[in-house]
């Protein structure tokens, strides 16, 4: 499982565990929306990876440094995100949004909500191989990396919908070309 061996496919079974719990949204959510998501989530997800691993990877290991200038730039990047992620939060949730509540006053449950769900997905045993995939994603932009992912997202539900089972959290199909 794609889950449980690297932290950026860790994120996208967060948000469709998440999501499952969530109103069915009425429609996909475009990849741009998915991606700024992912951005977004980024810093608390490999904070919560890191909290999980402490114990079974050496101080020296790369998921284990917290102030590389790599989890700066995931930081920056991230506040940088919110506007277009909460796009993608307000899809995934539907109509289960109160009126009178709007979409800002959802982001500090949504910065709770993902190390608490990410961290029971996490196997000790594990870590050492995210820590490898966090150290060979290193020269990837952040962006890149959140569209890498959305992508794996996408090839990973084509089986789904065959199966006649319905993906939680439903990006927008990738044009043929």
């Amino acid at each position: 499982m794609l889950s449980k061996i690297s932290a950026a496919s860790a994120i996208i079974a967060l948000i469709g565990a998440t999501s499952a719990q969530a109103a069915e949204p009425k429609q996909c959510i475009p990849a741009e929306a998915a991606e700024s998501l992912i951005t977004y989530v980024l810093p608390s997800a490999l904070g919560a990876v890191r909290t999980k691993c402490s114990g079974s990877l050496p101080a020296s290991a790369a998921l284990l440094q917290v102030d590389s200038e790599r989890m700066q730039r995931y930081e920056a990047d991230s506040q940088q995100a919110w506007p277009e992620a909460s796009t993608a939060i307000e899809l995934m949730v539907g109509q289960d949004l109160p009126e009178n509540l709007g979409i800002d006053a959802m982001r500090p449950f949504v910065d709770a909500m993902i190390p608490n769900m990410l961290a029971q997905e996490i196997k000790a045993k594990d870590c050492p191989t995210i820590d490898k995939v966090y150290s060979l994603l290193e020269p990837m932009p952040t962006a890149n990396l959140a569209s890498l992912t959305v992508m794996l997202a996408q090839l990973g539900s084509n089986g789904d919908e065959e199966e006649g089972k319905k993906d939680p959290f439903n990006i927008c199909k990738a044009p043929a070309e």
